[in-house]
């Protein structure tokens, strides 16, 4: 059962009022103003304590005009000269073709370098598959389509940006009376609530929950959750701008009811910070035009982003219980993100990428912020490849050999480029030139890419996330196998 509370302004105007619903027991509060007051407490189903609260009207917060909208996406996407395109295409093509008559001719080299040659091989071909699949890939079709959305934000320590977010979220163009954002507050302790009570004062439907202290991002995303009215729910980052028009095109692909989730489109908004956002955003570019536009050309892409992606609530709720209590080693915790809610849903549901579906993410600008983060993402990975591996040989042969093949190819590379970089030389007296000539090639293909397709002259960035990659990332799995158990948010502490 849920109370109406209609909020009143003073007389001034200055003072809106609203109502605290809080939980002793579980140490949470739920602030409304004129959404439906919640009765009970999500978690422990025990009555809610009620409060009257009085803020103060917050003054507005700025959002990008039109013409600085227009202006953002034509330095995100401004395809150099034609010739310069067809040059880039040109050399490309040389290097792969370079890379492919090296391989033929070290014929010889897989009875010497076994290992090496045929993990090269397998690998190569799997990246340009990725290419030619991409190749068709489709956004989903603008068809009208404006059901009821619940947006979820959750915020850990993010005062700085959490009013920005919120309000390009209302300001993206979706019908207000279909909207619905839940912000939730996990155990903040900086301004961040402040910052989201003030922009409630302007959006008074606007719905926060606020952990006293902290609980873990999925606890975060399941409380929004169980208190969501919206038929579908959409999950922002807390530092994470979208475009307008950006939430009623993602939604597009649910017409069809196989589909469970949606992923959309993230570019990196502070890019131009140093070497390390520049590498990012080619990397982001290439994970998300390439990787995910082919995966969702059969309907399975393997991780729907935290930053902006959909979900069918339905679908959720199905899952919510085993999700949050998942255990690793037979140890509960923190263990429930983004990939393994996707996967849970991927099993009986189709995943789509739409690329028409703009937002722009702020990525770590430290190197150590960095490496947390990839340690996070890698014991992630590594938790979920067995269990999506039981189901995967079910969907359509193309992705499930895909799947099979990424799900082993990041713990063997270490291995092999011992072999090729280290062993090899010693050995022969010289690096294997086809396996580097191959790597680069690679990497340079979808770096120019990166470069053709969007203009932003740091494609050279790509370079250097192949190099940190062999020098460190790499091993990171490793180390990612011994902390499996690591329950941290990653750049958040």
């Amino acid at each position: 059962m849920q109370t109406y509370f209609s909020h009143e302004h003073d007389e001034d105007s200055s003072v809106i009022r609203g109502r605290r619903c809080r939980c002793r027991d579980c140490g949470l509060s739920v602030h409304v103003i004129e959404t439906p007051a919640p009765t009970v407490c999500p978690y422990c189903q025990k009555l809610l304590g009620h409060e009257a609260t009085a803020l103060p009207v917050a003054v507005e917060a700025p959002v990008p005009t039109g013409a600085e909208v227009r202006h953002r996406l034509s330095k995100l996407y401004s395809r150099p000269p034609k010739l310069l395109v067809l040059g880039i295409g040109f050399v490309s093509m040389f290097l792969l073709g370079w890379a492919v008559f090296l391989q033929l001719r070290s014929v010889e080299n897989y009875w010497y370098q076994p290992v090496v040659s045929i993990y090269s091989l397998l690998a190569g071909i799997f990246v340009v598959s990725r290419f030619i699949i991409a190749a068709f890939y489709v956004p989903p079709k603008d068809v009208g389509f404006e059901p009821s959305v619940t947006v979820l934000v959750p915020c850990m320590n993010e005062g700085g940006v959490i009013r920005q977010t919120i309000e390009r979220i209302f300001s993206a163009g979706y019908s207000l009376d279909k909207l619905e954002v839940v912000c939730v507050n996990d155990g903040s302790t900086d301004n961040t609530l402040a910052e989201m009570l003030a922009a409630q004062t302007r959006h008074p439907r606007m719905v926060i929950v606020d952990f006293e202290k902290n609980r873990g991002l999925c606890h975060a995303w399941g409380v929004a959750t169980l208190i969501a009215r919206g038929e579908f729910m959409c999950v922002v980052d807390s530092d994470t701008f979208i475009f307008p028009n950006s939430l009623r095109k993602l939604v597009q692909g649910f017409v069809d009811p196989t589909v469970g989730g949606i992923s959309g489109h993230c570019d990196v908004e502070n890019a131009d910070v140093n070497m390390l956002t520049r590498m990012q955003d080619v990397r982001y570019y290439f994970s998300y035009k390439i990787m995910k536009a082919a995966e969702s050309v059969f309907g399975t892409v393997s991780c729907l982003p935290g930053c902006f992606s959909a979900y069918r609530r339905v679908c959720v709720l199905h899952v919510l219980g085993n999700w949050l209590n998942a255990t690793v080693m037979g140890q509960y915790g923190n263990f429930a993100d983004d990939r393994s809610l996707t996967n849970k849903i991927l099993k009986d549901y189709k995943i789509l990428y739409d690329d028409e579906a703009l937002a722009t993410t702020i990525a770590p600008e430290s190197w150590k912020q960095y490496t947390r983060q990839q340690a996070r993402w890698m014991r992630s990975y590594l938790r979920e490849i067995v269990k999506t591996g039981r189901f995967m040989w079910r969907k359509h042969p193309v992705p499930s050999l895909s799947w099979y093949a990424m799900m082993w190819m990041p713990i063997f590379e270490p291995v092999v480029m011992v072999q090729a970089l280290v062993i090899g030389p010693l050995l022969a007296g010289h690096v294997t030139a086809s396996y580097m000539i191959g790597v680069l090639a690679i990497t340079a293909v979808w770096s120019l890419h990166f470069w053709a397709s969007t203009g932003r002259r740091w494609w050279w960035a790509g370079l250097v996330f192949t190099l940190t990659y062999i020098g460190f990332y790499s091993w990171q799995i490793y180390w990612a196998l011994l902390t499996l158990r690591g329950k941290k948010w990653g750049t958040r502490g």
